[in-house]
C-alpha cells in the first residue's frame, strides 16, 4: 500500500464531527444519531442545516455521503458539501476538497487545485493538510518540485503529533534527502510515529537498531520493533526481523516477544510536548 493510499483509507476511517447552532435544525440530535448509528436521523438533521448554509453541517453531511451513511454513497454529492463548506472556510472541509482533488474522488484529478485547498487548510493549522502539501511539493505533483518547502510542512505537521509526517521526516534525514543526512535526527523522528503505530516508522526504526544507524546497535531491539511492524504486514520488516533473529537466542526471542504482545500505541500527548489541535 503507498503512503498516499494509506492516507485515504485513514481520512475515509476517520470521522470528524462538528456541531452547529440549535436554531438550524436539532443538530445536538443528529450528534447523538450519528453516534448511536442512526445515520438517518443525523442526515435529516444535517441535511436541514446544511441547507440553509451551516459550514459545519455541510461538511457533516459530505462525510455521510462519501460514506454512504444513512443515504447511498455519493462522491460527487459529498464534493459539493465539503466544495461549499470548504468555501467558508471550513479548515477540515478545505482539506478533503484538496484530497479528493487530488485523488479524483467524486471530481476529475488535478493536482492543482488539491495544492490549493491543501494550502488553504495547511494556514489553518490542519495537520493533514499540512502533510498532504508536504507530499506534493516532496513529488513535484501540481507544483514544482521543492524539498526546502516540503520538509517545511512536514515539520509543521509533525510537531503537532502527526505520524505520517514524523515518519516522512525520519525518512528525509536517513537518506539526506532535502536535508543534510543525520540519523540521529531520522531515529528521533522515527521513534515518535513508531510509538503511536506507525507501521513504516516501525519498520525503519527496527532497521536502524539492526545495522546502529543513530542508536546503538541492539538486534533485541530492532526484533521487538520489526515484529511490531510485521503484526501490520510491512513485507520489509518480515524479512529483516527472520534475518535478525537467526542472530538471537530463543529465550530473547520469546522474551521480546512477550513483550510485542503486550505493547500499545501511546498518544501523540504522551510523546511529545507540541500541542495537538
Amino acid at each position: 500500500m503507498s503512503r498516499r493510499e494509506g492516507r485515504v483509507l485513514l481520512w475515509i476511517g476517520a470521522v470528524v464531527l462538528w456541531s452547529v447552532p440549535a436554531a438550524l435544525g436539532d443538530t445536538a440530535g443528529g450528534l447523538r444519531a450519528f453516534h448511536e448509528k442512526d445515520y438517518r436521523t443525523a442526515f435529516r438533521e444535517w441535511k436541514a442545516a446544511a441547507s440553509e448554509g451551516q459550514a459545519q453541517a455541510q461538511y457533516n453531511l459530505g462525510i455521510l455521503y462519501l460514506r454512504g451513511l444513512g443515504v447511498a454513497k455519493d462522491p460527487v454529492e459529498a464534493f459539493r458539501w465539503f466544495r461549499l463548506a470548504a468555501e467558508q472556510g471550513q479548515a477540515d472541509a478545505q482539506f478533503q476538497v484538496g484530497l479528493m482533488r487530488e485523488k479524483g474522488v467524486g471530481v476529475t484529478q488535478n493536482y492543482t487545485e488539491a495544492q490549493v485547498w491543501f494550502t488553504l487548510a495547511a494556514e489553518h493549522g490542519e495537520s493533514e493538510a499540512e502533510a498532504s502539501l508536504a507530499a506534493l511539493y516532496e513529488e513535484g505533483h501540481g507544483v514544482q518540485k521543492d524539498l526546502e518547502r516540503a520538509v517545511h510542512w512536514y515539520k509543521l505537521a509533525a510537531d503537532q503529533g502527526l505520524p505520517e509526517a514524523q515518519y516522512h521526516l525520519g525518512l528525509l534525514a536517513e537518506r539526506g534527502t532535502g536535508v543534510p543526512r543525520d540519523y540521529l535526527e531520522a531515529v528521533k523522528w522515527y521513534v515518535r510515529a513508531a510509538m503511536q503505530g506507525q507501521v513504516q516508522a516501525q519498520s525503519r526504526l527496527g532497521s536502524c537498531y539492526a545495522a546502529g544507524k543513530g542508536v546503538d546497535k541492539d538486534d533485541a531491539k530492532a526484533y521487538f520493533w520489526l515484529t511490531l511492524a510485521s503484526k501490520q504486514h510491512d513485507k520489509d520488516a518480515v524479512k529483516q526481523r527472520s534475518e535478525v533473529a537467526a542472530r538471537l537466542p530463543p529465550e530473547e526471542i520469546a522474551k521480546v516477544e512477550s513483550s510485542a504482545a503486550e505493547w500499545k500505541p501511546k498518544s501523540a500527548q504522551l510523546q511529545t510536548p507540541m500541542a495537538v489541535h
